[in-house]
């Protein structure tokens, strides 16, 4: 059996009890300020709302937290965002409008989308007249002039809500071109559960300039550091790493990636499937 000294015990436990008063408290790192941002609604594969993710949804996140904060992803209709910020009840919200806006973080690509045996080929918006047309609901509301104005002409134009009903139009053959952003179409053409014929080549037409986002910020100094923390995240590759993630097409430049002024829009040729 082992036996303990009865007086050396307790002075070996003030000695150890006093070097431990004696030892600095461990560092408690403090939390990073949380940060409201409104982006919009749900928008697969820019935004998946039930599994808080998607390509917009975690570059934002991605490029707040190397700014130094802890997002709060809101997802709001674009007028009830707006009041947010302008109340103060959010800090940021997606808008290229606004005292204190960031440079384009995100580039929706909407395109002309055929299929590829059809072999059409419009090389202009008003070349669309001659075609059947479904586009996105308030398309002509968001593509200009010009094409408010081939819509307004085109007897067999519509517009139809939501997604899965324009791939269904093209898919089927009941129109000839579809007008949506090609990320959009192509998440809804890859699901598991559309019917075969979902699964044509398609071919994509850049009739349109890309339209590109950015935040709309309550404070410039939040503001510069989310420009400055979106280069950095840039050219560490994050655009490339969110392409790779959601298996898109171009992941080497990817399409979402705002471009300089002046840049030639890509044409691609796509397979759904």
């Amino acid at each position: 059996m082992a036996r303990y000294p009865a007086q050396g015990w307790p002075r070996r436990l003030l000695t150890a009890a006093l070097l431990c008063l004696a030892l600095p408290a461990p560092a408690v790192e403090s939390p990073l300020p949380v940060l409201q941002v409104a982006l919009g609604e749900n928008k697969p594969p820019y935004i998946i709302a039930d599994e808080a993710r998607g390509i917009e949804y975690e570059l934002v996140s991605s490029v707040l937290r190397a700014a130094g904060y802890q997002p709060k992803i809101l997802l709001l209709p674009n007028q009830r965002a707006q009041l947010a910020l302008a109340d103060g009840r959010i800090d940021a919200a997606i808008s290229n409008n606004g005292p204190f806006v960031s440079e384009p973080y995100i580039a929706y690509r909407n395109m002309a989308i055929t299929l590829c045996h059809r072999h059409l080929q419009p090389k202009h918006i008003a070349e669309l007249g001659q075609y059947r047309v479904a586009a996105f609901h308030n398309a002509q509301r968001f593509l200009g002039a010009e094409f408010a104005a081939m819509a307004k002409a085109n007897v067999d134009y519509v517009e139809s809500s939501p997604q899965p009903i324009l791939n269904n139009l093209l898919f089927t053959g009941r129109t000839d071109v579809v007008i949506s952003d090609l990320f959009i179409f192509l998440h809804f053409a890859q699901q598991p559960d559309v019917p075969l014929n979902n699964r044509q080549a398609l071919c994509t037409h850049a009739l349109f300039p890309p339209t590109q986002y950015a935040l709309s910020f309550r404070d410039p100094r939040v503001r510069d550091r989310f420009n400055k923390a979106l280069q950095q995240q840039a050219q560490a590759g994050l655009y490339q790493t969110l392409a790779q993630r959601y298996r898109l097409p171009g992941q080497s430049q990817p399409l979402f990636r705002p471009q300089p002024p002046g840049s030639g829009a890509l044409r691609p040729t796509l397979a759904a499937g």
